[in-house]
Parts: structure tokens; sequence; C-alpha cells
């Protein structure tokens, strides 16, 4: 049985990873055969039942994502506004113009029914700021389907929202307030948001899994102490809580009931059972406090495959039971993988039960000294999930885990979370004298948080950015405690992927780098060379205050590590200049060029920026120029031998007064002009220019459509390759200065099913 659940594990990974044609179909035709064959000929019945193992775990996942697709289909093709009631389940965000805020749909209007799920809604004006959690309101919403913006260093909005099953996003138009918050979670939210101590966010953490009410310096405080998992509800936390319900239900089923029952007496097998019964409970309780989270779930889903087998008195290994573990974990949630937690949870597991099992022949050492190893252990294993997840790892984990988590465990959490009986149960002082007690020890770990955030080696990022596979290769290095023979031929199997890894980062270092980034219907192209970049073009900016380069440019920015020395405007319009005013409050030392700047964009204006030959060749200062497009900043980049054209926005009028005075130079590589509109990129540039690709930055909108075709007929006529963000994401070209290469990072992980549900 476990090779088949290890099996459907793999099955569930695959599914993610696969293209969207006819994985349904495939599947249930396999498993048809499969099981054919397994009737007809008893020996290769395994082969048989691990075929139909393999293509359960991709039933369930793809069954999964057809079902977020066609209610997230279902509501976002209703045309116009619609008549929704929901209810509040997440503490709402406010933000300087609007408020945004998770509600789950209860009803829709009388003409459409609403399928199952949640909503993530804006809401703009000064009302917005009144909606609570728990709260029941009506509310007239326009809704949208999501959509990734395909960059390294972009958030996976597609995949977080399918984790959580919402499944669309809206805006409020009109509003009924229906019934105020009344349930147990909404009261406790409001008792620690008023409550007088700095702490508050803590408690509210630990006690019902609000890490909301944390403020920014505690975020940073704890992260950088790694500490950041003991405020989630996790399975630490819910093993203790259930560890507390064993030991109740003992004493209460042994000792108390004889008092209660006198004559009744139980056997000890039954007294195990409903004590084990009366822990799940009792966590089952915790959980239900934390709204039933995603990692809440997870740890109770963990915590219930071991009852079980305590309950029907089956022995299994320990490796056994996380298999059946994480094969229950992903019958229920099909989509875990997707979630960091879920790796986070696993692993450390896993590293405990391994670690166990390494030193089990060792000599006895002192429980402090063992405590201390295994956090070591947790370090080098959990280093590699945080570099790829996190982009970094809190050195000083160990050491603040091994003081400061036994302190939590064991005195923070059970005076929280009585405190939190207590607060139900109306005894507002007895809680808050709790609360007291159990936040005294953050009065004295505080001061030390505090140093942890100054060090500046706490939270430890690497230089370059180490590949998937690499940060694999040391999982399994220390985590399996393999023979020196067995050793050394992994060190020998490693070595040529060590090896690209090493000129992969020396590469990095030399050679130029070219990032069309997907930003939608709007433009921001990142040149980039030995960690210093310059950015063009600053993507788009809304009313509302959301901007892409916070979204957008800023996370990569920060995923490659990256200087940024030099900002240029092509065009005023808002989908080139959207993004400045948030770039000049974060970057405020770095230069301005172009529109909107105080050094506008000028024919001859040239220079050299990090080995980079840079030269404008439009706008003319002496020249009257009648379309707002045709301002355009008209830009060259040299490296070497290598050329690159960014001619902005210019349509045919401005591309002929170029070609018939100055001239387009031969380039390698050419960034369409106006997102490849009908009205530019026309046969004089393109004949001039001769550019061996052509790259478009666009996205879906209602009111273009581009690239137009007849643009793309040019293209094609040309014989040039040519591909936009549009269709692939972000799009990278990389040069040495004689030779180039084109990276679509995101290409094919945008045809995989995940993805290709919302299309």
């Amino acid at each position: 049985m476990d090779r088949c659940l290890l099996i459907f594990i793999a099955g569930v990974a695959m599914s993610l990873y696969l293209p969207t044609s006819g994985t349904a179909t495939w599947a249930v035709v396999a498993s048809v055969l499969a099981l054919a064959i397994g009737t007809m000929l008893p020996p290769a019945r395994f082969v048989a039942t691990a075929i139909v193992a393999l293509f359960c775990g991709i039933g369930v996942v793809t069954a999964n994502l057809n079902s977020y697709a066609e209610r997230s289909a279902q509501l976002t093709d209703l045309e116009g506004a619609q008549q929704v009631t929901v209810r509040v389940v997440e503490i709402p965000r406010h933000y300087p113009h609007y408020t945004r805020f998770v509600a789950e749909l209860i009803d829709g209007d009388e003409e459409n029914s609403l399928p199952h799920g949640k909503l993530l809604l804006s809401w703009y004006g000064d009302r917005a700021k009144q909606v609570g959690l728990g709260q029941t309101w009506r509310f007239t919403v326009s809704l949208k389907r999501f959509k990734n913006y395909w960059n390294e260093g972009s958030r996976d909005y597609l995949a977080a929202m399918q984790r959580q099953n919402i499944i669309a996003r809206g805006s409020v138009k009109t509003s009924e307030l229906i019934a105020n918050a009344s349930n147990i979670r909404a009261r406790l939210v409001r008792t620690f948001n008023a409550l007088d101590s700095p702490h508050a966010g803590v408690l509210a953490a630990l006690a019902i899994g609000v890490r909301e009410l944390l403020s920014e310096q505690q975020r940073n405080q704890w992260q950088s102490a790694g500490l950041m998992h003991a405020l989630a509800i996790s399975g630490l936390h819910l093993s203790l809580v259930g560890w507390a319900g064993l030991i109740l239900g003992r004493v209460g089923v042994s000792r108390l009931l004889p008092i209660i029952r006198p004559g009744m007496a139980l056997e000890q097998q039954s007294v195990q059972a409903l004590s084990w019964l009366l822990a799940l409970l009792i966590a089952a309780a915790y959980a239900w406090l934390a709204d039933f989270s995603i990692a809440t779930v997870r740890a109770l889903i963990m915590f219930a495959v071991v009852v079980l087998h305590r309950l029907v008195a089956v022995h299994v290994t320990p490796a056994q039971l996380l298999l059946r573990t994480v094969a229950l974990l992903l019958l229920v949630d099909p989509l875990a993988l997707l979630d960091a937690g879920f790796w986070l949870s696993v692993t450390a597991l896993f590293t405990i039960l391994t670690t166990l099992w390494r030193w089990r022949h060792r000599p006895q050492s002192s429980k402090t000294l063992a405590l201390l190893r295994l956090q070591c252990m947790f370090l080098l294993v959990m280093a590699p999930l945080s570099l790829h997840w996190f982009g970094g790892v809190s050195l000083v984990a160990p050491l603040t885990n091994l003081i400061l988590l036994p302190v939590i465990s064991l005195w923070m959490l059970p005076l929280t979370l009585i405190g939190t009986v207590a607060e139900i149960s109306f005894a507002h002082q007895f809680a808050d004298n709790l609360w007291y007690l159990a936040t005294l020890p953050l009065s004295l770990a505080e001061p030390l948080l505090k140093v942890i955030t100054q060090w500046s080696w706490s939270w430890w990022q690497p230089p370059i950015e180490l590949p998937v596979y690499v940060l694999f290769l040391l999982l399994v290095l220390v985590l399996l405690p393999l023979s020196s023979r067995l050793l050394k031929l992994v060190l020998l199997t490693t070595l040529p992927l060590t090896l690209l890894a090493f000129y992969q980062s020396r590469t990095r270092g030399e050679s130029l780098f070219v990032h069309v980034l997907d930003v939608g219907q709007a433009q921001a192209v990142v040149v980039e060379r030995q960690g210093r970049a310059w950015l063009i073009d600053t993507g788009n900016s809304y009313g509302s205050g959301y901007s892409l380069a916070a979204t957008v440019i800023e996370p990569f920015l920060q995923y490659r590590q990256l200087q940024l020395e030099g900002i240029w405007v092509s065009h005023s319009d808002r989908d080139h200049s959207g993004g400045l005013a948030y770039l000049k409050q974060h970057y405020s030392q770095v230069s301005r060029f172009g529109a909107l700047t105080r050094q506008p964009c000028e024919q001859g204006m040239q220079g050299r920026w990090n080995d980079i030959q840079w030269q404008v060749l439009w706008p003319r200062r002496d020249h009257a120029i009648t379309k707002s497009n045709d301002q355009s900043c008209v830009m060259v980049l040299q490296y070497k031998n290598f050329r690159l054209l960014l001619p902005g926005d210019i349509e045919f009028a401005a591309e002929r007064k170029i070609a018939e005075s100055l001239g387009f130079p031969a380039v390698d590589v050419l960034v369409a002009a106006h997102h490849g509109s009908k009205t530019s990129s026309g046969w004089l540039m393109l004949k001039q220019t001769r550019p061996s690709l052509i790259l478009m930055s666009n996205g879906e909108h209602k009111g273009f459509n581009f690239p137009h075709r007849y643009t793309v007929s040019r293209f094609n006529h040309m014989q040039r390759p040519w591909f936009n963000s549009k269709d692939v994401g972000q799009m990278t070209v990389v040069s040495d200065g004689s030779r180039w290469r084109l990276r679509l990072p995101f290409a094919a992980k945008r045809q995989r099913r995940l993805y290709q549900t919302h299309d």
C-alpha cells in the first residue's frame, strides 16, 4: 500500500506540470487499460495498480483545477455588475484610497446562482473603513478573473488564489450592511486589537492564527531571528494542544469518571481510546479558532493520522506514518505542493525523523546537546528551502529557537489559550491577567530580537542566485545518511552541476542582460550588468494607488539582487511613467532622465554606463511634434558588438523623420514601438534596423488587441522571430557582446494546466 501511496503522490506532483490538452482523457484511458491488464495477468497486478495510483493522483488535481476554473468562469463571464451576499472572513486591510478584504459567497441575485467560493474585493471611499471581520454585506460588485505578471520575483497570484479557494476579484459599487459580526473569532479579533499591549499581535497569532495585527517591525524581528514559524498554528502548536487534551482525557476518564459514576470502570484500552478522541476533539477546536486556515488544517490532518493509527493499534514506522500523512494531505488539498508551508512542515518532520535515526547508535548525550544538534540540522535542511522561497536564511535560527521556542511552546502558548478560553467565557479580567503573564518573557526577549535584526549577517542572502537543482542536491546531501562510497558517487555526480552553476554566476557577472518585463499593456525594461541596473520605463499605476513599480519592478530588482542606478522614462503616458512616483519615493538617490524629469530626452545625448554605450536618436528640440506618442525617447544601447533599439511609442511619422535624417542603425534586437500597434514599426524602420529578434511588451486589454495583425505580417514578411510578453511573460536577452541568446523563463510554465484554466 505504501508504494502505491508514493506513486499517488508522484501523480499529484506530475499533474501540476502537465499541459492542458487531454490530461483527463489519458488518465481515464490509462487507468482502464491498467485495470484490464492487472485482471488478466496476475503477475502484472502491481504494475497495473501503480499505474492506477499514478493517474488517480493526476485525476484528483485535474478535477480540482477544472472545478475551480468552472466556478471562476461562472462568476466572471456574467456581464455587468452582480448582486452578491457575502460574509467577511479575513481582517480587512486599509490603504490610503481603498480597503481590500476577502469575503465568502453566501448568495447571489435571483437570476444568477453563484458558486461556492471566496471573493477578493476592493472597496474605494471612506465608508469602506467600517467593514470588519465576520460582518455580512449585500454588495453590488464588478468581478474579474485573476491574472499573473510573469516575472522573476513576481507573486504567483493564480496559484495563491486557488490555494485559498478565492475564485474572483472585484470592486464594490454599492453596499448594504445586513448583520454585524457576532461569531467568537470576530469578537476575539476585536479584543486583541483593542488590547493595551505591544504584544497583542503575538497573542492573536498564537491564539487564533491572525498575524495581521503584527507590526512591520515585529515581522522583521521574528523573521530575522528565524522564529516566524512559531507564530503560525502549525504541527508543533497543535501537537502540544493535543498532548494537553490527551492528559486531560486520561485524568478525566480514568480518575474523575469513577468519582462521578461510582461502580463504573473502563478497561485500559477504552481509556486510551477515549483519551485520544478527546485530544483530537480539543485539537479540532483549536483549529476552529484559527478558522481552519490552510496551515492549521494541514497540522490537524497530521495529528488525526497519528490518532487514527493509535486507535486501530496499527504499528508503523515513522517513515510510513509520514508517507501516509502526506498522501492524505494531498488527497484533501491537492494543491498543497504549491505552498511553501507544506514543504517546510513536511521537511521539518522528515528532518526530525532522519536526525533521530542517524544518531540512534551514538552514545547518549545531554538533552540540551541533542536539541542544539537538531536545531543545527534544521538550519542546514531548511536553508535551501528558505533560499528558494524567501531569498535568504536566518543564520541565528538555531540559537534563538533553542532559547525562545521552549518558552513560547511551554509558557506563552498555554497561558494564551487559557486566557482565550476565559475571554470566550466573559472572564475578561482573568483573561487580561493571563495574557499579561504570557507576554512577560517577550519583554526580556524583545531587546535581543532588536539587536539581532541590526546584525547585517543575521538574515543572509547569497551573492548569486542558486539554481533549484543545486538547492535540492544540498537537501539530499544533508538529509540522507550516505555511506562513504555512496557519498563519493553523489559528489562526483554533482560536480558537473556545481561547475555549471559557477559558470552561470560567472556569465552573469560578465554578460549584458536585457529584461523586457511582463507588465501588461505597459512597458518596463531592465538593463543589467555586473549587478547594476538601468530601468527604462516604469510600468503603469492606477488611481487606487496600485503601482506595478511596487508589485513587479521592485520585487524583480530584489530577486536579481540588482542595484538600480538610473531610470529613463521614454514617454509621459501613464503606461510608461506610472511607476515613477513610487520610484522617486523609494529610490530617491537614483538619477532620472526623460519625460517628467529635469533631464528630458533630446537627440544627440549620449554617454557610457557600465561599459554600455548609449545614444538618444529622438526627439529633436527644434522640431514641432503634434502627436504625443511621437514625443517618445528613442534610444540605442550598444555593448561591444551587440545593439538594442528602444523606440518607445513613436509612430510612422517620427520613424520616417529619424530614418530620413540620422537613420536607424542596424541592431540585433528591437523592442517594437508602441507595443506592436498598427501605426508603428513601419517598413522604413524595419529595413534600416534589420533586427534579428523583435520583442513586444503588451497585455490583455479590452481597448487594444496588440500586436496588430498588420504589424505582425510585416515581421513575418521579413522572416524575423518575434515574441510578446502577453504570451510568454518576461523575455530576457543575454549577450557577451558578440553573441546573444533569448531566454523565456516562464513560457513553459504558462502552458501548465494550473494556469491555463484561467485563459
